[in-house]
């Protein structure tokens, strides 16, 4: 007669329900930011070029285009660090720099892709803040 209060032998000891499933919880919100920073790194890469190439086409320095190359060197600069930290949450390798990365998603004008960077960044944040994902990273 078997032990009802024994694992079954094709589960291991060492995973609990709740770990098992935290591979998949991961990925898909470190994809959507990936992509949403990937985007958002060509359009500020983009908008970068057009305002390099009208500052020496033109010659003409305006308050507008200095303010514009300034959002566009933040964005960037924010598309980049969310990048690194989606690869680092995908790769479950830094959960502080994950974290924080989803932060900097969430917030508008700063974030890759304005509206896109909101929810996907709320999601990823989420899903961070769930004990057994979090502790996954360790």
């Amino acid at each position: 007669m078997s032990n009802p209060y024994v694992a079954p032998s094709h589960i291991s000891p060492t995973k609990t329900f709740g770990q098992a499933k935290h591979p998949n919880e991961i990925k898909a919100p470190a994809v959507a930011l990936m992509v949403v920073s990937i985007i958002g790194l060509s359009l500020g890469t983009l908008g970068l070029i057009a305002d390099v190439f009208f500052l020496t086409r033109l010659g003409d320095v305006s308050l507008q285009l200095i303010v514009r190359s300034i959002w566009g060197v933040i964005l960037v600069i924010s598309s980049t660090f969310i990048l690194i930290g989606a690869i680092k949450m995908k790769n479950m390798t830094n959960y502080g720099v994950a974290k924080a990365a989803a932060i900097v998603a969430i917030i508008p004008f700063v974030g890759p892709c304005c509206l896109l960077g909101i929810p996907f960044g709320i999601w990823a944040v989420v899903v961070l803040s769930k004990p057994h994902v979090r502790d996954a990273f360790r």
